[in-house]
């Protein structure tokens, strides 16, 4: 069967992606353009124009979905991606799908392709298409990976949908999707940035490797934020504020010894819990006798938000640190649900 030629010359997929679940969705797109008769590449750092001035190019900007919206590597690919001014763009992104009772349920992702686009929109690109494809959820820090069977069927959902949309857009055609999606994630946008603020920063400090750790250094070097550091005389990763949660780090370690802390995070939601914003802003009033409700508030939020970021940073470096006690190690190794989960590897 003669396929039909691409309507563009070039396709540029910018990616970033944790387990894979993306970067596999890339590579069968630029597959599917390349037998078309388009050159296409993967790229997983915004970079500049993969065409000759001329040749009709379109640009596809690609990542999973966190907190059902966009992580902000991808709206940082967005805003910093060269030479989008009149260039045809879409937004991808992945969301994770689960099979159950032998039915595949659709993943939830939200604003994640729409913010992105609306970015590249406001800074002159030609939007051509949004839209979501169904890959295995791979949250292992919190819920077991599925069966092989399972996850072979929900790949093999997604990849149907991919073909659909690139097809599209080969074509000349648009193809927006999710707007009822879109709907709910307007209506919940304030959950999506509380999660990006601060649930962010306390799923990243969950992480930890047990006694199985050989110090092999592979999550630090695959980290796509530069986000873990091996520290200690035992060279222990340690994970800062710079994870996004992509769970690449369980997915490849090759000792399977990264965990994730469920105590821990039961610890960070208690200190959240206690009211420093609300003593605060009673202190500025003792001391100040401004009473403005706007004054108190955003004194209370400011001092709210230190107080995560600081008392989770501190918290975390303590529990680490009792990672090279041999007693206190085998109890924290041990009291985490993930030394039980199967993990999850990326298709391909």
């Amino acid at each position: 069967m003669t396929v039909p030629p691409s309507t563009y010359q070039a396709v540029q997929l910018i990616v970033w992606s944790g387990t894979g679940n993306t970067r596999h969705v890339a590579e069968r797109m630029a597959a599917t353009a390349r037998t078309r008769g388009a050159t296409a590449r993967v790229d997983v750092t915004p970079t500049a124009s993969a065409s000759p001035p001329g040749e009709k190019r379109l640009l596809g900007l690609m990542a999973p979905t966190h907190g059902f919206t966009a992580p902000w590597p991808l709206l940082k690919a967005a805003w910093t991606q060269p030479d989008v001014r009149g260039v045809d763009a879409f937004v991808f992104v992945s969301r994770g799908g689960v099979r159950l009772a032998g039915m595949t349920m659709p993943g939830f992702e939200g604003t994640a392709a729409y913010l992105p686009a609306a970015l590249l929109a406001l800074r002159g690109a030609r939007l051509r298409g949004c839209g979501a494809v169904d890959m295995p959820l791979n949250w292992t820090v919190m819920v077991p990976t599925q069966s092989t069977q399972n996850l072979t069927a929900i790949v093999a959902k997604g990849q149907a949908q991919t073909d659909r949309f690139i097809g599209r857009l080969l074509d000349g055609h648009t193809a927006f999707g999710g707007l009822a999606q879109l709907l709910l994630g307007i209506l919940i946008l304030p959950l999506s940035l509380g999660y990006t603020l601060i649930a962010r920063l306390l799923l990243a400090k969950m992480f930890f490797a047990d006694e199985r750790c050989t110090s092999c250094g592979t999550c630090a070097k695959n980290c796509p934020q530069g986000a873990i550091e091996l520290r200690g005389r035992k060279q222990l990763p340690y994970w800062t504020y710079d994870c996004q949660n992509c769970m690449r780090c369980m997915s490849h370690c090759p000792t399977d010894a990264i965990q994730g802390g469920q105590a821990w995070l039961l610890l960070y939601v208690w200190l959240l819990s206690l009211p420093t914003g609300a003593m605060a802003a009673t202190a500025l009033l003792e001391l100040t006798g401004v009473s403005a409700p706007w004054v108190t508030g955003v004194t209370g939020l400011l001092t709210d938000y230190a107080w995560i970021v600081f008392s989770v940073w501190l918290s975390y470096a303590l529990l680490w640190l009792g990672l090279f006690v041999p007693g206190l190690r085998l109890v924290l190794s041990r009291a985490t649900l993930t030394r039980f989960y199967r993990r999850y590897r990326g298709p391909e």
